[in-house]
């Protein structure tokens, strides 16, 4: 596919940009779009295809279909254009944009950026993170300090009762 030249994005239309597009491909995880203007294809997600959950993607388009997409992002990987694409922000029957101001799409894309490289924690915050993930629940030091003060301080009370009852 490759013509020996390096992609460029100036074909490409501006981010946030609303077309039409042909399904090219189907794929268990998306469906692969054609951009008019350019030979480029864009993929959307099978996450992007509704606002209800898309098992199939087969299910919601075929290859052929005509769709409204709206261009969500775009960068360069490895010498190649990576396209994104949403079918979920805009209405498919008239084209409109259902998210005009980009809020579901910016608020994905922060909580992306949160969970990635960005965000640093405490070993100890990890440590229980993983063992969640795992399915045990380990406690965190803290939570064990504050564990034994509560204990020794009900012991403590426990045995002042019992003395001045008498019975110590």
């Amino acid at each position: 596919m490759n013509s020996g030249r390096p992609e460029t994005m100036e074909n490409l239309p501006a981010l946030y940009t609303i077309f039409q597009g042909e399904v090219a491909m189907v794929t268990d995880y998306g469906a692969f779009i054609k951009i008019p203007g350019c030979r480029k294809q864009g993929l959307v997600h099978r996450t992007h295809m509704s606002s209800c959950r898309v098992d199939k993607p087969s299910e919601i388009v075929d290859v052929g279909d005509k769709v409204w997409v709206k261009l969500i992002g775009r960068e360069m990987k490895n010498d190649r254009i990576k396209v994104s694409l949403s079918m979920k922000v805009v209405n498919q029957g008239t084209g409109k944009d259902l998210d005009p101001n980009n809020v579901i799409i910016e608020k994905r894309r922060k909580r992306n950026t949160e969970i990635g490289s960005h965000l640093t924690l405490r070993a100890q915050t990890l440590r229980v993170i993983q063992a969640r993930r795992r399915g045990t629940h380990q406690k965190t030091a803290r939570q064990q300090r504050r564990r034994r003060r509560r204990r020794s301080t009900r012991r403590s009370t426990r045995s002042e009762s019992r003395k001045r009852r008498g019975g110590g």
